[in-house]
């Protein structure tokens, strides 16, 4: 009896210890895990597994295979730092109880583990799922019913999943729902305030490392300027700064829009670049660059700058393969620029951008790995992000530099003006050039350096050079040196961070270039440069083209020059334009350009915070005054009524830096620069 009392005693015991052992695991596995900000530091560029796990019916019953360890390896391999895992749980969960099927369970996990070995980072949402929460917010405003029975889901599920997963790392992202509709403004509002406390509160609770898991919670509609108006406070959590806020981005005619509609058109072309002159009305004419900057700085301000991260859960834009031609090219160099400007802005305003990818092949797809072999699809597209973040192009891609000559060249008439400069704004076509050693430009000069603006005999020069702005409009230029005229020739341009070499250029601040521009100095240079293409050249010897001026020239030039087009490359030596088309000073125009820069006509100078400038009107109407920086965005603009002859104005500068006056009269533009101080 004696020994079957300690036998008991001594289970009991041990089970204690078991039991003690356990919990005291359980604590020691317990993290206090990083900061939402921290973390969003080191998520890089991500990629969404769409319509797999999210598919109702199972990851197959969409079209794309189960994901695997190879397929997760080459999105790391690709320079992904993180994967989103749209997922549903309605669909394998019990309608009564709300309990998740074990096997379903154990599926994600598996794929949410394939992640984890490769160190990425991973977002794991409750996504559409049938719409069961994200499409009843706004009848949940007035059927209370409703609003309990989603509750009750939304704290089942969550509970399950946080528990789970709750001994995962920092890798592991938990985001509440996906793309929650709002359409009834502040009473909505609030319905999702309560769904997303719910979820906070509810992972929370399972404890371990999701008592400071970072967690991500979705603006109304994903929408960035409905996330702006309305999500003005967050749900409250009981740790701080572990809170990030989701918006989704597709400027809909350009990324979705299938067929023309009575209010608008498809859009085909998209940035400044890739405008089309031939199909103008598949232009894009909003939700571009300006606009993408515009909406993200919404972001910026609402939360980034407060320390609340902000992730760009989706983005993309359908590939339209059904176009043919010149069309299809532009189109997929302007769909690879948008995935670019994206990333690239999404970088300047602390966003973590997440390309949508549902698999599949072929039109109107946004693929850039093959699904079933883990292969790149589109190493294209995958470069254009990896660019717009300041990662080097993967080889292998067609962009990539063939050093030789392309279809078209970009053809710039100048003209023998005395004000002794001209400019071409390139555009920020390499907004990092930290990994860059050199840059290349194929050029060719025609034309004679021997004439004054009035056309008397005299010695002249003309002298090339490239030029960069950054770290507040810092003005970095490098010469191409000694010139070969009417021929083509390389000229190499060294890239270094010390100040200290002249012959090199020194971006102020290479790894943000906020303006890149050809610059000509001149005196009595009349003719024409023309331009192949400009090549970047990083240390590693790899090199990549940022122009090849195939498909667009840049926009108009300043100061010397007349025009800006494009030529085709084999007729450059035969091109004689120069000596036929001028400005007013030696013959009149017999091409009908975009706008003639009227030479010698306007004088600007700035005093006191004001621009004073008087300018020589050929007639009296109406002009407008346009003041911009030298990225072409708008200071200052306004009307005023100019008579005959001599007119002068004064408008506020307002501004600090470099800028372009700009007077116009119906085609005549009259520019002058001006310092800003």
């Amino acid at each position: 009896m004696a020994s079957q009392v300690f036998k008991s005693i001594f289970i009991k015991i041990n089970l204690l210890c078991f039991i003690c052992g356990l919990v005291m695991k359980s604590s020691i596995l317990a993290q206090d895990l990083p900061t939402a900000k921290s973390i969003a530091a080191e998520m890089g560029i991500a990629w969404n597994i769409g319509n797999t796990m999210e598919a109702i019916g199972g990851p197959t019953s969409w079209g794309n295979p189960v994901p695997t360890q190879q397929l997760i390896d080459s999105v790391k391999a690709a320079g992904f730092n993180t994967i989103r895992i749209p997922c549903a749980w309605d669909g394998n969960a019990d309608q009564v109880t709300f309990e998740i099927s074990p096997a379903w369970m154990a599926q994600v996990k598996q794929v949410v583990d394939y992640c984890i070995k490769d160190s990425l980072f991973v977002i794991l949402n409750i996504h559409w799922d049938g719409g069961w929460l994200e499409n009843k917010i706004d009848s949940c405003v007035t059927n209370a019913t409703m609003r309990q029975r989603i509750q009750a889901k939304q704290g089942a599920y969550w509970r399950q999943i946080a528990t789970a997963f709750r001994d995962y790392d920092r890798h592991l992202i938990f985001a509440g729902t996906n793309e929650p509709n709002v359409k009834n403004g502040a009473a909505s509002m609030e319905v999702l305030k309560f769904f997303l406390q719910t979820f906070i509160d509810t992972v929370r609770a399972t404890g371990g490392n999701n008592a400071s898991r970072t967690l991500v919670i979705q603006g109304p509609n994903t929408a960035l300027e409905d996330t702006y108006k309305l999500m003005t406070s967050l749900p409250i959590d009981k740790i701080a700064d572990r809170l990030m806020v989701e918006v989704h981005y597709y400027p809909y005619q350009f990324c979705l829009m299938e067929q023309d509609a009575e209010w608008g058109k498809v859009f085909y072309y998209w940035g400044k670049y890739y405008k089309s002159t031939t199909d103008t009305d598949r232009n894009a004419t909003w939700g571009e660059e300006s606009y993408t900057d515009s909406v993200f700085n919404l972001m910026k301000v609402q939360f980034t700058d407060k320390n609340i991260p902000v992730l760009l859960g989706e983005f993309g834009a359908m590939k339209r393969l059904t176009l043919k031609d010149e069309s299809l090219t532009r189109h997929i160099l302007s769909r690879r620029y948008f995935y670019e400007y994206v990333c690239s802005s999404s970088k300047r305003h602390g966003i973590i951008p997440v390309a949508w990818d549902a698999g599949g092949k072929g039109d109107k797809t946004m693929t850039i790995f093959d699904r079933r072999t883990g292969a790149v699809y589109d190493l294209g597209l995958l470069n254009a992000m990896r660019h717009g973040w300041g990662m080097p192009k993967l080889e292998g891609d067609t962009s990539l530099v063939q050093v030789e000559a392309g279809n078209n060249s970009l053809k710039i008439l100048y003209s023998a003006k005395d004000s002794l400069w001209g400019q071409v704004n390139l555009g920020v076509v390499r907004p990092d050039m930290t990994t860059c050693d050199s840059i290349i430009v194929r050029a060719y000069v025609n034309g004679k350096t021997e004439y004054d603006s009035a056309g008397v005999s005299k010695y002249g020069y003309l002298s090339l050079s490239l030029v960069t702005m950054s770290n507040n409009w810092v003005w970095r230029e490098a010469s191409l040196g000694k010139l070969t005229m009417n021929d083509w020739a390389n000229y190499s341009i060294p890239v270094s961070t010390d100040t200290l070499d002249t012959n090199a250029l020194v971006p102020a601040d290479p790894a943000k270039i906020d303006f890149f521009a050809l610059q000509a100095y001149s005196a009595g240079y009349r003719g024409t440069i023309y331009i192949d293409w400009i090549v970047f050249k990083s240390s590693n010897g790899t090199s990549d083209t940022a122009y090849s001026f195939n498909l667009n020239a840049p926009e108009e030039g300043e100061g010397n020059v007349d025009a800006v087009m494009l030529i085709s490359t084999g007729a450059v030596a035969g091109d004689q334009e120069w000596t036929t088309t001028t400005t007013s000073k030696w013959l009149t125009s017999t091409v009908p350009y975009r706008a003639s820069i009227i030479p010698g006509t306007i004088h600007a100078f700035i005093y006191n915070g004001i621009i004073h400038a008087t300018w020589n009107a050929p007639v009296s109407g109406n002009v407008k005054i346009m003041l911009k920086d030298l990225q072409g965005r708008s200071i200052y603009s306004g009307m005023v009524r100019a008579s005959a002859g001599m007119n002068s104005l004064k408008i506020p500068a307002g501004y600090s830096g470099m800028a372009l006056l700009q007077i116009q009269q119906g085609i005549r533009k009259f520019t002058g620069k001006v310092v800003c101080r």
